[in-house]
């Protein structure tokens, strides 16, 4: 390692250190219920699961913190994952090492070799249910039931490594004896700072075509030469594209735009039919898939024909369905590769325009499923706008202001930019400290929990994350956050901070990501738009009236959604509109402080009382009345006429309500200087309780489905 690189690794670890500071903050320490993992632990592999999934190499995987003595051999895993449609599982085990990270800790072999072997030995043992005499309210009980289901399907298990500090050598990794196929992956820091640390975002896959087929990869150049790019076309057997799946995984895919769509559409299924029945005429029915590369490395047959050696930096940014079907139809249907070819279009791209050109060429090249343009969200719009307002906005009073990571590592790298002396990196932490640090994928949960989708929170952040893309590309492409869109978003971001902050001191065990984002979007639902949101922002902080109630309902609903499982996985369970649906309906109080807050901080002017017939004295609204009112004036006039119209064309709607939903339009397009009366709002909460049920296209269950 140069001496630049060492000095850039020692400040990766210094940061890293910080941010597993960080996550044990809080009162981590008087989490209940972990075993014998240190908090430490669970900062250490929180960290790196988070850094891995932003970087594209480990999809969203649930934690447990498992370890214990299963018949005579001991198990551990901090992490896991199930992904049905692959056939495989990702087993997760952390080797902690020291209390303080040093750049200089090594790891022996022989240590990872018993954590690879601790890792398997947790999912060889779960096929016998032994997740019937744990506890079945708790993660591990989550974990082992799933494996167990799942067992006799699973054809792949790769074991991840993760080692605070640095792997001396990596050893041999042996599979015999399993029925199924096992990889080792160990992740280090040094391979942790070197992938974070790349501008490219991915670990680069060096492919020697010689190694694999015994000779180069015959190809054809495009003819053409520009400065920062190179075309050559080719055509790659079946069976090599399988064993380089096969081998490097989601790592081929990492700037793909988009992971594998599965088998459900007409276009996979169509793949896998081909695969399986006409192998012969794969190649004219396919498009075929678009590599980019770093370098490729060209050789000159006797007779002139050109051939590719090997290529360095092998991505397939289109066509990734292609091959995952490819890796499928083999590992699980056993179908015959050998008369499969595909053709392939090889760019080799200056590695200094890889982030301008690869998510070009994926967007023009000739998709087989249509591309949002949302799906390239590394530049959006939308995220370099909230990185400018964060930079301009500050918070009231003038010391200080919200820090927006549009991309991870950017706060530690302007800390750095503002000077190398102790005093200048404490006037950048007094600027912009890091508590008030946000990251995409934390503004999109967020965000999505006060939409009320705590089922979609659930799915994951990479899934949830999509989805928000896909939210915010329905606003249209001229529409851009302002000042007041921003501080609303981070009073979201504040209210979701105090929800983790409680459910840590309340110790939760397990599902307590799923206790936060369903207490959030519960407490979005119930208010119904009362809450202020500028004076949370103004504040910096929720009130203590919100805290209180939040606190109250964070052990009810945590208890609800394990209860509610009756029997089912409760992580999946977790996924499920069904799962809010239950939630939803809840009979639950705000605090007493908390119901007056809201009262008083309504916007409209009548909202607080009502007479009940002409010259009567006013009376105060009831909270149930009060409710019925807020839900029904959170929907704009053109929700209504959204409603109505189906409503009319359902026949589900009678003309009694059409004739009221009619007239709450016209309140509506007032901007509500006139509500509808608590009589009203009787009907008009019975309207939005139907049209919420039936009547919207609800794509939130296709958003959250799926396997992780």
């Amino acid at each position: 390692m140069s001496d630049r690189g060492a000095d850039r690794f020692v400040g990766y670890v210094s940061a890293f250190n910080g941010r597993v500071r960080d996550g044990r903050l809080t009162d981590v320490e008087e989490i209940d219920d972990v075993g014998s993992v240190s908090p430490r632990e669970m900062a250490v592999t929180s960290v790196f699961l988070e850094t891995l999934e932003d970087i594209g190499q480990l999809p969203g995987l649930e934690t447990v913190y498992f370890e214990k003595k299963l018949g005579r051999a001991n198990a551990k895993l901090n992490a896991y994952g199930v992904s049905e449609v692959d056939g495989r599982v990702d087993l997760v085990v952390t080797l902690n090492g020291v209390e303080e990270t040093d750049p200089s800790q090594t790891v022996a072999a022989g240590d990872i070799d018993t954590a690879v072997k601790n890792a398997l030995h947790a999912f060889g043992s779960a096929k016998s249910p032994i997740h019937e005499n744990m506890e079945p309210s708790s993660a591990e009980y989550d974990m082992m039931e799933r494996f167990n289901q799942v067992y006799s399907d699973i054809n792949d298990v790769r074991v991840v490594v993760l080692i605070n500090g640095i792997a001396k050598k990596i050893p041999e990794f042996k599979t015999a004896g399993n029925s199924f196929r096992s990889q080792l992956d160990v992740w280090d820091l040094e391979r942790l700072c070197r992938a974070d640390s790349s501008s490219l975002g991915y670990e680069a896959v060096t492919i020697n075509f010689e190694e694999y087929l015994g000779r180069p990869l015959a190809c054809l150049s495009a003819g053409t030469e520009c400065d920062d790019h190179s075309c050559y076309l080719a055509v790659i057997p079946g069976d090599l594209l399988h064993e380089l799946y096969d081998k490097f995984g989601p790592r081929l895919l990492e700037l793909n735009v988009r992971s594998f769509l599965q088998a459900r559409g007409k276009v996979n299924r169509g793949i896998q039919e081909t695969l399986r029945n006409d192998p012969a005429h794969f190649l004219a029915y396919n498009n075929g898939i678009s590599v980019t590369a770093e370098e490729v490395e060209l050789t000159e047959g006797p007779d002139g024909s050109l051939g590719i050696r090997s290529v360095l930096g092998m991505q397939i940014v289109n066509g990734g369905q292609t091959v995952a079907s490819i890796h499928r139809a083999k590992n699980q249907f056993h179908a015959d590769l050998s008369a499969v070819a595909v053709q392939a279009k090889i760019t080799r791209v200056d590695r200094e325009k890889l982030d301008i050109l690869v998510p070009n060429i994926s967007r023009y090249s000739n998709t087989q499923n249509k591309v949002n343009e949302t799906d390239f969200s590394a530049n959006h719009p939308f995220h370099v706008k909230i990185q400018q307002l964060s930079e301009k906005v500050w918070i009231p009073g003038e010391t200080s202001r919200w820090f927006y990571e549009r991309a991870r590592g950017q706060w530690e790298v302007a800390r750095l930019r503002e000077g190398p002396t102790p005093a200048k990196k404490k006037r950048f932490d007094e600027k912009a400290p890091r508590k008030q640090k946000v990251d995409k994928t934390l503004l999109a949960k967020a965000v999505n929990a006060w939409s009320e989708l705590p089922h979609i929170v659930s799915s994951g952040g990479q899934k949830n994350f999509i989805y928000f893309m896909e939210q915010l590309n329905k606003k249209g492409a001229e529409w851009e956050p302002d000042e007041g869109y921003y501080r609303k978003v981070i009073a979201k971001v504040l209210i979701l901070k105090s929800c983790d902050s409680l459910a840590r001191k309340i110790g939760f065990s397990a599902y307590r990501a799923n206790a936060v984002c369903y207490a959030m979007a519960l407490l979005a639902y119930r208010t119904a738009g009362r809450v202020n949101l500028e004076s949370i922002w103004d504040n910096q902080r929720v009130s203590e009236a919100m805290e209180q109630t939040l606190n109250d309902w964070m052990i009810r609903i945590h208890e609800e959604i394990v209860e509610s499982a009756d029997g089912r996985n409760v992580t999946e369970w977790c996924k499920k509109k069904d799962c809010w649906t239950h939630i939803q309906s809840l009979n639950i109080e705000f605090a007493p402080s908390f119901e007056t807050e809201l009262a008083e901080g309504l916007p409209l002017p009548t909202v607080g009382s009502f007479r009940d017939k002409k010259g009567a004295a006013p009376r105060d609204l009831t909270e149930e009345e009060r409710d019925r009112q807020a839900v029904t004036t959170k929907y704009s006039a053109e929700d209504w006429v959204e409603i109505l119209k189906w409503g009319r064309e359902s026949g589900v709607l009678s003309d009694f309500q059409l004739k009221l939903g009619g007239s709450v339009v016209g309140y509506a397009a007032g901007g509500w200087r006139q509500v509808p009366s608590p009589k009203q709002t009787r009907y008009t909460v019975e309207i939005i309780q139907l049209w919420e049920t039936d009547g919207r296209i609800d794509q939130d269950e296709a958003a959250a489905g799926g396997n992780s």
